[in-house]
């Protein structure tokens, strides 16, 4: 067959992608035809040997990014089979047969809205509701603002909402336009009319209107962008075409209209598609696949479908455990940023030094993970991290290469993992762990995991078993001293977790994906 495996953020290489990978190398070896379909040229030669996979007999297809994943949805068609690993894009499958594989589903809103949709209390505050039609990419952030890209001709529809009548369009927009790129001409109309052409296009437009627009009244605006890429600009590897980025638009009276509801406004509250698209787009995959029960769970919750669970591959072959010593080090693997499913860093560190302050000695706690350096809020909160390890037996390793990562799993006596600390599970299952799998490499390094007790980490991690479980930072803390005193006890769930690890491995991974295509 020839069969196609779309996922955005491939050059990531984080855990969603070595899942991308695995089931490419599972069809592969079958002696299928497959390829990788992304939207920036990659090597892989070199993520073959970033990761130590075999990637031999796959080929990587650049697809441009579009507005709306048009282009992807047209390149499915070329496939048999085609699989849609990228979270959050949920766009329609024209291929013969197809698998959506869910790392955790939004509510079916969120992909209408294009976003987070406005509370209540905020929506009272907003002048005016704006609808994207088409031409817009998925809303970004980076912890500061706000925006959404428009490729070269963007068609959205702004209505008045309260009662005074809108004198003026205001469109404001995000400052990413880098020093190289001169500013590109955009050509505004409304309602089919050409009102102005600008190239001041980093700033902040207010355009009086030919007429007042009452409430109610919806305006039609269109912007036509001459479009430029960041390959073009020699700055990086993408091909997507861009024209300006809408932090927000909306219909105001005057300027204190203006001000009051500034704050409300955000290129996240808008619409994008209506429900029944996002429907239909979900009913184009023959078969919905989730990483855990977990995430099957809210599959079922949220979307009314229900789906077939296939946890991930987990490199539970690294190395023995026993090749190295176990040292008297506790471990946390994660990325390290700021905002939703955040690792929880500074909790277990809190943790730790509480430990450290009522007598513990001789062990170290070390965290470890990416850091994307290049995002300011990113950089903030890993500075926080470490300004919160000074003092103590802390060491803080930032986009370490696999090969200290696999010494210090392999040196490591016990694992902590928090994420979801301090959140509700009902009311933000997006903020917990959906599977884990750093805590299967833990518990593959014989490394004794104590997890908190949210997620698909009580589906992976057999309490008394292969690790144990915890729901607030006093039973972790109570958790630890009694595995470091009781060496016999740690000894045993080590081994438990090495045997609970082994049903996680790649063989096991691919028979399941034979049983499931099957």
């Amino acid at each position: 067959m020839h069969i196609g495996i779309y996922n955005r953020w491939l050059p990531t290489l984080g855990g969603g992608e070595r899942y991308t990978l695995d089931f490419a190398r599972v069809f592969a070896r079958d002696g299928h035809q497959v390829e990788l379909l992304t939207h920036q040229p990659l090597e892989l030669a070199a993520i073959q040997e970033r990761l130590a996979l075999d990637l031999e007999r796959i080929q990587l297809r650049n697809v441009p990014d579009s507005p709306g994943n048009e282009r992807v949805s047209a390149a499915s068609a070329d496939y048999d089979l085609f699989l849609n690993l990228s979270h959050g894009d949920l766009f329609r499958s024209q291929a013969r047969r197809s698998a959506l594989v869910v790392h955790f589903p939004a509510p079916l809103e969120a992909y209408v809205m294009g976003g987070v949709p406005v509370s209540l209390s905020k929506a009272a505050l907003v002048p005016s509701r704006v609808t994207w039609l088409s031409g817009t990419y998925p809303p970004e952030t980076d912890g500061l603002q706000s925006w959404t890209w428009t490729g070269p001709r963007a068609r959205i529809e702004v209505a008045r909402c309260w009662p005074l009548p809108a004198r003026t369009l205001v469109i404001r927009l995000a400052d990413l336009l880098p020093p190289s790129i001169a500013a590109p001409q955009v050509r505004l109309y409304i309602n089919g009319r050409r009102i102005t052409e600008r190239s001041d296009a980093w700033t902040t437009w207010r355009i009086a209107l030919p007429e007042p627009v009452p409430r109610g009244q919806t305006l039609k605006v269109e912007l036509a962008v001459e479009p430029w890429t960041l390959r073009g600009a020699g700055l990086a590897a993408d091909d997507r075409e861009r024209g300006v980025p809408l932090h927000s638009v909306g219909l105001v009276h005057n300027r204190l209209e203006e001000r009051l509801a500034a704050q409300s406004w955000s290129a996240f509250h808008t619409t994008r598609r209506s429900l029944s698209e996002v429907e239909r787009a979900l009913g184009s995959y023959t078969i919905i696949l989730a990483n855990s029960r977990f995430t099957q769970r809210w599959i079922e919750r949220r979307w009314q479908r229900r789906s077939e669970v296939l946890y991930p591959a987990v490199d539970v072959a690294a190395g023995p455990a026993q090749a190295t010593p176990k040292r008297p080090v506790i471990i946390s693997v994660g990325r390290f940023f700021a905002g939703a499913h955040n690792k929880q860093h500074l909790p277990m560190i809190e943790a730790f030094r509480a430990l450290c302050d009522a007598g513990l000695r001789g062990w170290e706690y070390h965290l470890v993970g990416g850091c994307d350096l290049d995002q300011p809020a990113q950089r903030a909160y890993l500075r926080r991290v470490q300004a919160a390890a000074v003092g103590y037996p802390i060491q803080v390793h930032v986009n370490s290469p696999l090969a200290t990562v696999r010494q210090l799993y392999s040196s490591a006596s016990l694992f902590w993992h928090a994420a979801g600390f301090g959140e509700d599970e009902e009311r933000n299952p997006d903020a917990v762990e959906h599977f884990g799998i750093t805590t299967i490499e833990a518990m593959a390094a014989a490394c004794v995991p104590v997890v908190i007790a949210k997620g698909g980490q009580v589906e992976t991690v057999e309490a008394g078993v292969s690790g144990l479980l915890w729901h607030t930072l006093a039973e972790l803390q109570a958790h630890t001293r009694l595995l470091i005193e009781d060496a016999a006890l740690r000894e045993r769930l080590a081994a438990g977790a090495r045997v609970r690890s082994q049903q996680f491995s790649f063989q096991v991974f691919a028979a399941r994906v034979q049983d499931v295509f099957d």
